[in-house]
């Protein structure tokens, strides 16, 4: 559980090395545009730690799909942007509206064309939405970028204290799994000490059931043979014996 954990951290490392290497305008919108996608999944997962209706388990794991989920989509933009740069689609910001716009609808062209040659619907509306963001996020100022850039570090950054959180809640499962496997063991020992006290009492009881058995035959047999004697005595010396009485 622990493993998976740091896996997803370096996988966090990665992901923000990865786009600081890339140039300046494809870093500026790849990185935004994921910001935008994370930032919506990101409140969702938020919702639902803070509900903490499901196993830690299965928040690990939706977590984890997010971040496999933002790779996927980071490299779908920086390959369709440097189809665009192939195309000669890309411009810088400074030119003038009129041809920016030219160009954001020849891009929009472009991308509807790939879009066709992808298989899966999932996946065309997938680029769709991205190209749609990506288009946003041209129109965007630098400064807006650079924002949105920072907002991507503190999502991350929250990602890393969720993780914390679970570690130690991890953590304090275990402690208290620990604790009941040892009171289990305690009471374990205590009930089986018990009835070794009661197995030793029935054997006392039973040796003693037996005993008292054992002089009731005894008894028994004595007074067969005070009975046969009686039967054996004369009358006279019966009657004798009732008047001494």
């Amino acid at each position: 559980m622990f493993q998976r954990m740091q896996e997803l951290v370096r996988l966090n490392e990665l992901l923000v090395k990865g786009y600081s290497r890339t140039d300046g305008h494809s870093e500026d919108g790849s990185a935004s545009n994921c910001s935008i996608i994370a930032d919506e999944e990101f409140k969702d997962s938020d919702v639902e730690m803070e509900g903490a209706t499901e196993s830690a388990q299965t928040q690990i794991e939706r977590m984890q799909a997010i971040i496999v989920q933002q790779a996927k989509e980071l490299e779908t933009l920086r390959r369709v942007q440097r189809g665009a740069i192939v195309d000669g689609c890309v411009r810088h910001p400074v030119i003038n509206l009129n041809n920016q716009h030219v160009d954001e609808e020849d891009r929009i062209d472009s991308d509807e064309e790939d879009n066709g040659k992808v298989e899966g619907g999932q996946e065309n509306e997938m680029r769709k939405a991205v190209n749609r963001q990506a288009n946003q996020l041209r129109k965007l100022p630098l400064t807006s970028l650079h924002a949105q850039l920072k907002g991507k570090d503190l999502q991350l950054l929250h990602l890393q204290q969720i993780i914390a959180k679970l570690e130690s809640r991890f953590e304090k499962l275990i402690d208290r799994k620990r604790f009941m496997e040892q009171n289990f063991q305690r009471t374990a020992r205590t009930q089986q000490a018990h009835l070794k006290k009661c197995l030793a009492y029935i054997r006392q009881q039973t040796a003693e059931k037996r005993a008292l058995e054992r002089q009731l035959r005894e008894l028994k047999q004595y007074v067969d043979v005070l009975e046969k004697k009686v039967d054996r005595m004369p009358i006279n010396a019966i009657d004798s014996m009732d008047g001494f009485k």
